[in-house]
């Protein structure tokens, strides 16, 4: 399919002879937002590094763009990579440089542009998450969570990556700013770019997903509309999921 950026197929993997993923399989159109829940230890972080190549799968297969990336890699690992732009939970930024370094770096040692290329791409970025000039010759911890967590949102657009994997992207976050980092998702989401991301925030979910998949015991347990995973969850798992993060919400906790 033309519109196809990510298949999935039946996906394991194990740590210690522990399955973490149990045969998962899905596909990512073109401008999708496809939004991953699950309990905690449901395989969803894996499931992404699979994909990146972060880790290597057990067996099963992942093509993007119709092309095989596991387990036989038409390209180098590496140029792989930079199709697939990652959002880590902890920001993962270089402590010793600034936030314009930040995004540059990988510009121009990983993409070969030339500085002032590389500069002028890295602060359109910025500028596309909310981070203005008065920020660009800080560091990292100079920086709030959230603008620690849009400047990494912010290298990773710089590389103008097929799809954007996002892993809990406000989870290591006050909930005061919370709001601000998904905000510059729901303006991505607007400009269609491909996303597969894994949150617990159920009112942004039902908002810019086109799909929820249900992980639980490393299998897609339920997938479908947001309204109807979230609103009228078919499977007894999935029940039991939503109603705990429904109830910690009204207690007051992320």
């Amino acid at each position: 399919m033309s519109g196809e950026i990510l298949r999935v197929d039946n996906l394991w993997k194990s740590y210690s002879e522990t399955p973490v993923l149990r045969g998962v399989s899905f596909e990512v159109l073109r401008g999708e937002v496809k939004v991953i829940m699950g309990p905690s230890g449901s395989g969803k972080s894996t499931l992404l590094r699979c994909i990146n190549l972060l880790v290597r799968p057990d067996k099963g297969r992942i093509s993007l763009e119709g092309k095989e990336v596991f387990p036989k890699p038409y390209d180098s690992i590496h140029r792989i990579r930079q199709k697939i732009g990652f959002v880590f939970q902890s920001y993962n930024l270089f402590l010793h440089m600034t936030v314009l370094d930040n995004v540059r770096v990988g510009l121009i040692k990983v993409k070969k542009l030339s500085k002032e290329e590389a500069t002028k791409r890295a602060m359109e970025a910025l500028r596309i998450v909310g981070i203005g000039p008065e920020l660009w010759n800080k560091y990292p911890a100079q920086l709030s969570g959230g603008q620690q967590q849009r400047v990494a949102i912010a290298r990773a657009i710089a590389m103008e990556p097929t799809i954007m994997l996002m892993d809990e992207p406000t989870s290591a976050l006050d909930p005061e700013l919370v709001g601000e980092v998904l905000n510059v998702i729901r303006d991505l989401a607007k400009q269609k770019m491909t996303m597969l991301i894994v949150t617990h925030e159920l009112d942004f979910a039902l908002e810019v997903a086109d799909e929820i998949m249900v992980l639980d015991g490393g299998k897609i347990v339920e997938r479908g509309k947001p309204s109807e995973i979230l609103n009228n969850p078919k499977h007894p798992r999935t029940r039991r999921f939503i109603e705990r993060l429904r109830r910690r919400v009204e207690h007051g906790h992320r």
